[in-house]
């Protein structure tokens, strides 16, 4: 699965693999997604900016429109 993520801090957008769901739904592999990067401790930005804190919720914007799975990526 794929989606975009802009980043507020450096205006960048980019599309990001997000992985493949396993054993779990579609809507509980987003959820789990989501929560990994809300406690990610760092991160390094597409942009080149490094962060000492979880890209979510102020660095990045998960724009969930544009998900698409690898077949229609």
């Amino acid at each position: 699965m794929h989606v975009e993520v802009s980043c507020k801090k450096c205006g960048r957008r980019q599309r990001i693999d997000i992985g493949t769901p396993t054993a779990e739904t579609e809507a509980e592999h987003i959820r789990l997604v989501t929560e990994r990067l809300s406690h990610q401790p760092s991160f390094e930005c597409f942009g080149g900016h490094f962060e000492f804190s979880a890209p979510l919720p102020h660095f990045w914007e998960i724009h969930w429109e544009t998900l698409a799975t690898d077949r229609s990526a």
